[in-house]
């Protein structure tokens, strides 16, 4: 059993249960018209260069929440929602600085070390939405806008043409 232990319900993560989601980070995040998100595959919080136990405890809820589906994009502000229905309902509480991995990983990702895939413009309304999480509605919308370009980029990833080899992975 992980960090988090059981949560309200009697439901403890599976971490690794559905590897084929994604994780989205807010990219500049000073500069709202510019504002955009960063998809990763959940493997990246593992990746030496994110602070850990962080990394590890995100990636447990990323993976291994009761309610993940494959393919789902998931924002950090979601886990940070998600989290309430354990025992320690916040960071602080875990002890753990979600903020700090998310950074390693953008950093990590400039550098070349991670894979990712930048996605979309947002609006103000939205880059909002990531950082507040009683904006659900404005999350969900900008979830499903990004998950239809998430899915074509993988189209294009996936066909003949690409250029990709056996061994890459998306992202």
């Amino acid at each position: 059993m992980g960090l988090l232990g059981a949560n309200a319900h009697g439901e403890i993560l599976e971490p690794g249960r559905v590897p084929d989601c994604y994780l989205g980070l807010r990219l500049d995040p000073r500069n709202t018209e510019d504002a955009g998100v960063l998809v990763v595959a959940p493997a990246a919080l593992l990746h030496q260069s994110v602070p850990q136990p962080d990394g590890t405890v995100l990636y447990e809820l990323v993976t291994g929440h009761p309610d993940r589906v494959p393919r789902e994009l998931v924002f950090l502000v979601d886990l940070t929602v998600e989290l309430r229905a354990w025992p320690l309902d916040t960071w602080s509480k875990v002890g753990i600085d979600p903020q700090a991995a998310a950074r390693a990983m953008v950093a990590g990702w400039q550098r070349g070390d991670l894979l990712g895939l930048r996605l979309g413009g947002l609006s103000a309304e939205e880059a909002l939405a990531l950082e507040r999480p009683a904006m659900t509605y404005v999350r969900a919308q900008l979830g499903d806008r990004l998950g239809h370009q998430l899915a074509r980029a993988y189209r294009q990833w996936r066909h003949p043409s690409s250029g990709r080899r056996p061994i890459d992975r998306f992202p």
